[in-house]
């Protein structure tokens, strides 16, 4: 029973950031049509930034908001610049592009920070009781932050004006530009979000797991899972899908290898798109 309660708060934690990384790339999809393979990268730069600042100011909670605001407006830039002439061209041409930027930013940081891993002191050291384990009150911590994100990110999308702009020109790109809608303004809010989802999740993650320059990879490969099994663009079914994977993956690992926990996974993917509707997903549906 401790077993089970404990892989349970493990599925929460793994899931909840797991969403983080996918709705951003849902988001981006449902705006520009686009999956940016460099999220996972994204990930990885948020972990490191998180380090970097630590080792100058031993502050977390700039740490935080520095990996979110640099990876936001970092990553948003660089999507941005590489992207943006190649939308209205093959959409291969959009996944080489960022398939070659996470090459690029991975190998770089091998290069700049070396291959070793960095450890990451916990935040809070406190532990609480929960039922029969005493679980690590950070842990609960990125639970909540995660949740109560993608909670503020549902709200935004259908009442904020920009979640309502986003929503529009996910629906219809010709007739929100028609309206008035700043469709460029969205393109880079989307980038932006997309980019800063994924840094903070990485640098949140960070004291739990460790840094080093491959942590990226996992990542994007189950964000791609989550994302499709999802709905391609659903913000929504990304998030819940995630907070399923995470479940499934931790509580799957007391009686089974992690192998063949990831097969499973891949199974009820496939069972899933299978018993999913063919009509079109509607782009960051609600």
């Amino acid at each position: 029973m401790n077993q089970v309660v404990l892989q349970a708060l493990n599925g929460l934690v793994v899931g909840s950031s797991l969403a983080l990384v996918a709705s951003g790339l849902a988001l981006l999809f449902g705006v520009l049509d686009i999956i940016n393979f460099a999220q996972g990268e994204f990930f990885m730069m948020g972990a490191y930034v998180l380090w970097l600042v630590l080792g100058a100011t031993h502050n977390y909670a700039l740490g935080f908001v520095a990996a979110t605001v640099v990876v936001g407006i970092g990553g948003g830039l660089m999507l941005q610049l590489l992207t943006q002439p190649l939308l209205e061209k093959a959409h291969v041409l959009v996944l080489l592009a960022t398939l070659g930027v996470s090459l690029i930013v991975q190998q770089l940081a091998q290069n700049v920070f070396g291959g070793d891993a960095k450890l990451l002191p916990t935040p809070i050291e406190e532990s609480v009781d929960i039922g029969p384990i005493t679980y690590p009150v950070y842990d609960l911590v990125i639970v909540a932050v995660g949740l109560g994100l993608l909670a503020a990110g549902f709200f935004w999308l259908r009442y904020a004006k920009y979640g309502v702009w986003v929503r529009a020109v996910a629906q219809n790109r010709p007739m929100a530009a028609i309206l008035g809608v700043p469709v460029p303004r969205v393109y880079f809010l989307a980038f932006v979000i997309s980019s800063a989802l994924a840094g903070l999740a990485g640098a949140l993650l960070a004291p739990v797991t460790s840094v080093f320059p491959n942590i990226g990879g996992p990542v994007i490969l189950n964000s791609l899972i989550v994302v499709v099994a999802g709905g391609l663009g659903n913000f929504r079914g990304a998030a819940w899908i995630a907070l399923l994977f995470g479940e499934v993956q931790s509580l799957g690992s007391i009686v089974m290898p992690p192998v063949v926990v990831q097969l499973v996974l891949f199974g009820l993917v496939i069972v899933l798109l299978a018993l999913r509707s063919r009509r079109k997903t509607v782009l960051v549906r609600l």
